[in-house]
């Protein structure tokens, strides 16, 4: 995610009134910025493809979940070697096609305006969103009916939903966010003080950190207290954003104090890297991706499903790429085409946003751009996909309606 990017999905919320124009020309930077980058990508493939390097080693059958099996503590040890090809524990066997076409429609807004969408669960059933009249104003969709949760508040939200229906995410209180768990359309508060929320998965493990990410945070379950997961000794910051159905879970760790880190002989001091806490054993850096001319000293870990971790990177040079992980080898794998990876499913399927700005499926070969249900603005429009279901079938993210400022809206999609 680009600097530009990222002040666009933050500001664009602000906006009380959606449907008047904005008074900041931000287009005009994200245009800039945008300009910018995908002359950067030119010329980095065209230096990938003269060198024989493959941008992404993808299995060409694409493989389905093992059952979970229960979650575990996580142990206290932790260490900076990269990952290094553990004994396969992942499933990669079973195939599935990728969908060859899918529809959208924007998820209700009860009181019109903008939204936002953050998750679906595994199922498909069930979808996470907010929106932004008076307020914040979190809502747990399920299969067609969306349900207001609380009420509105100064940056409320629901991050994540698993496949019993149950959501986790955070109200805002004086002292910044606390977690919450949402089930049957109740809201009920996380022990542990004020903490950042990100996942659950269908065994109840949840995950998140300290609001000034000062700790990576696991909830074994709901009515139990946080357990900070162990960073490598000098890194100060760390954030879990989401926890696989075997109790695995995956983020980052960050900024390394001058010359207490080691890795491979040498101090990499990196700002932020993505990494693994297993259900069991010690924690781990995941390894770097790489292409020519760039050293990626900025990358995390933002989704897991079935082994998968899906992230992005971005280089010293700028440049900014998706990312996969396969656990079972412990190999990075630059996503062709894609600048985000938001969300992965079991058979390591893709979702995020393509070079030029459009939601997408891929599983690494071929890509799927999702229709833009709205207008789309070819100089300023952002669309990204957040979340995708275990089948692949729906999939949630945000869009840009060129016709109302351009206004963001949360949306659903149907594939088949």
């Amino acid at each position: 995610m680009t600097d530009d990017e990222l002040a666009r999905r933050i500001l664009l919320p602000l906006d009380e009134h959606p449907e008047a124009p904005s008074r900041v020309d931000i287009a005009a930077a994200v245009a800039t910025g945008t300009k910018r980058r995908r002359a950067q990508r030119a010329a980095v493939t065209a230096v990938a493809m003269a060198a024989g390097l493959a941008v992404a080693a993808v299995p060409a059958v694409i493989s389905r979940s093992a059952p979970p099996v229960a979650a575990a503590t996580g142990g206290p040890s932790a260490t900076t070697a990269p990952s290094s090809a553990p004994a396969p524990a992942y499933d990669r066997t079973t195939t599935a096609a990728l969908p060859s076409s899918c529809t959208g429609e924007a998820l209700p807004v009860p009181d019109g305006g903008q939204s936002y969408a953050h998750a679906v669960d595994p199922t498909g059933r069930y979808a996470t969103y907010r929106t932004y009249r008076g307020g914040t104003q979190p809502v747990l969709w399920h299969e067609g009916v969306a349900t207001k949760i609380g009420k509105p508040g100064g940056d409320d939200s629901l991050h994540d939903v698993n496949s019993h229906g149950v959501a986790v995410g955070n109200v805002w209180a004086d002292d910044g966010p606390h977690g919450v768990v949402v089930s049957g359309g109740k809201s009920s508060p996380l022990p542990g003080g004020p903490a950042d929320v990100r996942a659950i998965n269908d065994h109840g493990v949840i995950v998140g950190g300290r609001p000034d990410e000062s700790a990576a945070l696991r909830w074994p379950s709901r009515g139990e207290q946080p357990v900070p997961l162990a960073v490598p000794k000098g890194y100060v910051r760390a954030m879990a954003y989401d926890v696989d159905g075997d109790g695995t879970v995956v983020g980052y760790v960050g900024e390394a104090g001058s010359g207490t880190v080691q890795r491979n002989g040498q101090n990499p001091a990196r700002e932020r890297v993505a990494y693994v806490w297993p259900a069991k054993g010690p924690g781990r850096v995941l390894e770097a991706p790489t292409l020519p001319g760039h050293v990626f000293d900025y990358y995390d870990a933002r989704a897991i499903s079935n082994g998968w971790v899906v992230g992005y990177a971005s280089s010293d040079q700028g440049l900014v790429v998706g990312v996969r992980w396969d656990l079972n080898t412990g190999r990075a794998q630059v996503l062709p085409g894609l600048e985000s990876s938001d969300g992965v499913n079991p058979y390591g399927w893709v979702v995020g946003m393509s070079e030029d700005d459009h939601a997408v499926l891929t599983d690494g070969v071929t890509t799927l751009r999702l229709p833009d249900v709205f207008p789309f603005d070819e100089k300023y429009g952002t669309n990204f996909a957040t979340s995708v279901s275990d089948d692949g079938r729906t999939i949630v993210g945000n869009v840009d309606d060129a016709t109302r400022g351009p206004l963001q809206q949360a949306v659903l999609w149907h594939c088949s």
